[in-house]
């Protein structure tokens, strides 16, 4: 990551259950970064007030979002995060509608590195991502477009950084998780792994 003492990661939590499957699995990932000595900031985004892109423009002229609200938090942390958590379950084929809102949002960063040609952050360098996630069905499809939408989240944030991902299918009831003993794990070792990278 960036050489520093203590990596940051963000952890963004998709998922309006808090004790959902993939809220498990990000408790069970942010475990394993703390144990590996990172520092963990994470948003639930069904409790934060983030309007949708305005479609307005205005980041086009500065790079910032002419928006003033929760999303300040999140783009604060963004901008010197070492590593990024996407814990989200699939809706209808994508990311929860509290995900993609926050993800359209990022259309500053998409303004910056397209149109004004300027790094996404100072020191322009990569950020590695984990992407967590349940889904009720087993169909490649419905996998194909969370991945769809996370790639293009992820390349708009970073130079490059690797994607390491734990989806797991056939999962809907809340707390089904917890039956897998190896899903928690896999995460914890997951975001061990996160907050070792450099």
């Amino acid at each position: 990551m960036s050489g520093k003492v203590q990596p940051f990661i963000v952890a963004l939590q998709g998922s309006p259950r808090n004790q959902g499957n993939t809220a498990m699995l990000l408790d069970a990932a942010i475990q394993g970064a703390t144990e590996a000595g990172a520092q963990v900031v994470r948003f639930r985004l069904n409790e934060m007030k983030i309007r949708p892109c305005q479609a307005c423009g205005g980041c086009y002229e500065t790079g910032r979002c002419v928006i003033r609200d929760d999303m300040d938090q999140i783009v604060e942390a963004l901008e010197h995060m070492d590593g990024l958590i996407v814990a989200t379950p699939v809706f209808f084929g994508g990311v929860t509608a509290q995900m993609k809102t926050m993800m359209d949002r990022c259309q500053p960063y998409w303004a910056r590195k397209y149109v004004l040609k300027q790094p996404v952050a100072a020191d322009n360098r990569k950020r590695d991502l984990l992407l967590l996630s349940t889904l009720g069905h087993d169909k490649p499809d419905l996998i194909a477009g969370l991945r769809a939408n996370v790639k293009y989240f992820h390349d708009v944030l970073t130079r490059d950084g690797t994607v390491q991902e734990l989806i797991f299918p056939k999962v809907e009831h809340a707390g089904e998780i917890g039956e897998h003993w190896e899903a928690l794990a896999q995460a914890r070792e997951a975001g061990a792994r996160l907050a070792q990278a450099r």
